[in-house]
């Protein structure tokens, strides 16, 4: 039996037997989205909440200065930084980057592993919110929407990698861990995001980024892809004849769009945001 075989019969027994471990949501989230649910909320109130927290207050603050928000009027303090996102983006992007403190492990390979989809998720996530940014179609989306999507796109490997851990010696292999993350992170990510009771779109997403290019037309899923292709994070056999068809489409203005200085400095700006 191959060790990728071994961990799907590992993976697929602890799910029929409802012991495989799913991660929780970060408590700050849950603090942050129980606040903005309350019809009594208020942003003095929130900003008190959230300070408590000063990794993701600084977070925030950098991301509503950056081309994610288009920069107009620099936020010097979290109350500002708050005013500039609003309540539903502040929910969604506070989720998405309190995640992080998800991605840790004890083994020195695992944790690695944890960096660099960590890491692949921001790119993604600076890459897609750029991509939006620029969209000038008819249909309404939401970059605190499509940038959850992102930011969750490496989230079943954190029940994946916390097997590996328990088990170094037979599932611990860069190759492997790679393979493990192309054939199972999608399906057990779907399976995290509805114990966290996300919508059934953004479970889609996550359950279907990975496979073919489902549609060239606007839409969260599409945009995703996209970005995904730019980065070299989808192989995909004639990139630019794919996004030629995204342009076709009407998803990016032109098939070089990507290449554009003014679109690669907007991606550069979010995502130093997101990792500095």
């Amino acid at each position: 039996m191959t060790n990728e075989t071994e961990l799907f019969s590992l993976v697929a027994d602890e799910i029929e037997n409802d012991t495989l471990a799913l991660p929780g949501m970060p408590d700050i989230a849950v603090r942050v989205q129980e606040a903005v649910a309350d019809p009594l909320m208020t942003l003095p109130r929130l900003s008190r909440i959230i300070s408590q927290d000063p990794a993701l207050t600084g977070r925030l603050i950098k991301i509503a200065n950056s081309a994610w928000l288009g920069r107009a009027v620099k936020a010097e303090n979290l109350p500002q930084a708050l005013t500039r996102l609003g309540f539903w983006q502040i929910r969604n992007v506070a989720l998405g980057v309190a995640l992080e403190s998800l991605f840790k492990a004890k083994n020195k390979l695992v944790q690695q592993e944890l960096h660099h989809n960590w890491r692949n998720s921001l790119e993604l996530t600076a890459a897609a919110v750029t991509l939006l940014n620029h969209y000038k179609g008819e249909r309404k989306l939401h970059t605190h929407t499509l940038a959850l999507g992102c930011m969750t796109s490496r989230i079943g490997m954190l029940p994946i990698l916390s097997l590996v851990e328990r088990e170094p010696s037979t599932f611990c292999e860069p190759e492997f861990l790679r393979q493990a993350e192309k054939s199972l992170a999608s399906s057990l990510g779907g399976k995290v995001l509805r114990n966290w009771n996300f919508n059934s779109e953004l479970v889609e997403v996550q359950e279907n980024w990975r496979l073919g290019i489902a549609s060239f037309k606007p839409g969260y899923l599409s945009f995703m892809q996209l970005a995904a292709v730019l980065l070299g994070q989808i192989k995909v056999a004639r990139p630019d004849e794919v996004i030629k068809m995204f342009a076709d489409a009407g998803t990016i203005s032109r098939a070089r769009f990507w290449q554009q200085p003014a679109v690669q400095a907007d991606y550069q700006d979010i995502l130093s945001a997101l990792t500095d």
